[in-house]
Parts: structure tokens; sequence; C-alpha cells
């Protein structure tokens, strides 16, 4: 079954460091990256962080509200979202040229259309 997860905050900390917070199912989460990966291609993934009393820690499976797969579903949705934010990011420093090829090549219709300007093809490509 489907994991409904609801994103309330989604901020960057440093280039490679991310903060979100929401809902999986009802029940509240905050997460945050660490670095993950051989050094040199270190890739930013998601920990679910928990309230305790000694503020927000990261908890066993056993000590957890969460379980794998809610883990899995929370760290799986918040790296589509820095995925499709870092795409957005990108395609904001295109020429108008390149935009027009890039939606060309995504199949998006209207990119060379009479009066379109450079923020018209941003919202465009980012889009899809």
């Amino acid at each position: 079954m489907a994991k409904t997860i609801e994103i309330t905050s989604f901020t960057q900390v440093s280039p490679d460091s991310f903060r979100a917070t929401g809902s999986v199912e009802g029940k509240a989460f905050v997460a945050q990256t660490i670095l993950w990966g051989p050094k040199g291609q270190r890739e930013p993934i998601f920990k679910v962080f928990e309230a305790s009393e000694d503020g927000e820690t990261h908890l066993k499976m056993a000590a957890s509200s969460f379980n794998r797969g809610e883990r899995i579903s929370i760290a799986r949705r918040l790296k589509q979202e820095r995925l499709r934010r870092e795409a957005v990011a990108d395609v904001t420093e295109l020429t108008v040229k390149e935009l027009r090829q890039l939606c060309k090549e995504r199949g998006i219709a209207g990119a060379h259309a009479k009066g379109v300007r450079k923020p018209d093809l941003v919202k465009l490509a980012a889009s899809a």
C-alpha cells in the first residue's frame, strides 16, 4: 500500500545538507540529511528524526514510531523533492535556445509559440 506523505517544509541548510518536516499517514516527522557513500562521491541521504527528551534524535527501529516501510517512503519522497528542486535550479540557468530545445526533447508543446519569453519557458521546462 502506498504511503501518504505530506511535506510541510523543505529547506537547504548548506550545499549538501537539507532539513524537511511533514507527516506520513498522519504521524509527524522531521528528516535531515547525512552524507553517505564512498569518499569523493558522497551523496546526501535522508534520515528520519523523532522528538525525545534530548531534542531530535535518530531512533533505532525498535524504539521508533515509524516502521521500516514508512522510513523508506519518507526518504524516497524527500530525495525526489531534492532532485526536483535541483532540476528547477538548473533550468533557470539555461538560455532561451537551450530551454526551447529541452522542451522539444521532453515533448512539451508551446515552447516555440509567439510571445513566449524566458520565464514562461522556465515554467514549462520545470513542470515536466
